[in-house]
């Protein structure tokens, strides 16, 4: 026996193909790239509107102060589970995150 790995293509049809339905793709419709690009400005934004100041950031989120004032100025971008506090947590979030999208998406095309 080798060491070495053996790859087997096949480029006929999968048997249970038909059983997995294709993914949505939103491709045509959003700049995935653009939205990493534009993400700390929508969230920096957003929390403008829905706290006093960075300090109170930090305490909603768990985060330091020093990565509240990153969010706050636009200079970083929020791990996953932080947004996700913001979308179960925080009302008026997803309405934010929808209508800055909506408009970008617009701009854009």
């Amino acid at each position: 026996m080798s060491d070495h790995l053996k790859l087997v293509v096949s480029n006929g049809s999968c048997s249970d193909a038909d059983s997995v339905s294709a993914p949505v793709s939103w491709s045509k419709e959003l700049d995935r790239y653009r939205m990493q690009v534009i993400a700390a400005e929508i969230w920096s934004d957003w929390l403008r509107g829905a706290f006093r100041r960075p300090e109170d950031v930090a305490s909603f989120f768990g985060v330091r102060n020093s990565t509240a004032w990153n969010w706050w100025n636009a200079a970083s971008r929020p791990t996953a589970d932080k947004v996700m506090i913001a979308v179960l947590e925080a009302p008026g979030f997803l309405e934010h995150l929808s209508a800055r999208v909506s408009v970008d998406v617009g701009r854009v095309a």
